[in-house]
């Protein structure tokens, strides 16, 4: 009896969550051509690094706005940074000094003076389901 308990607890702690579904609308997509790419991330550590995303996407640019879903998130606290590759390359392009010369963004918007955001400040908190947010491309 106990190995059947067990074994239903365990079974539900790993469930994913097969009917949540995040959607990101990416706005301020100057030029219809290239692609976005998105990453989540579910901690501060490693924030920014394609290695530690939790989840990751590329899309075709097919029109002046994107959206990219994810699916079978946990309820949690998370962050998203994307970018325009507008020549696809498969590379933020900078400038001389390692300004960004594509167009970028992060969740809730936040801003990046003089250097990206940190994950605090990008930081929302997905309750489950199906939810949206926007995030508008600079």
């Amino acid at each position: 009896m106990i190995h059947y308990i067990l074994t239903l607890w365990l079974s539900l702690g790993m469930m994913n969550y097969p009917n949540s579904e995040l959607s990101v609308s990416v706005k301020g997509i100057q030029t219809v051509k290239g692609k976005i790419y998105m990453a989540v991330y579910n901690r501060a550590e490693g924030f920014l690094e394609v290695e530690t995303a939790i989840a990751t996407q590329i899309t075709p640019v097919t029109g002046k706005q994107v959206v990219i879903r994810f699916r079978n998130l946990k309820p949690g606290y998370y962050a998203i940074a994307t970018y325009h590759d507008k020549n696809s390359d498969g590379k933020m392009n900078k400038n001389l000094v390692g300004v960004p010369t594509e167009y970028y963004g992060f969740s809730r918007d936040a801003r990046a003076r003089f250097r990206a955001p940190s994950f605090e400040a990008a930081r929302f908190y997905y309750k489950g389901g199906n939810a949206t947010t926007v995030i508008h491309l600079k």
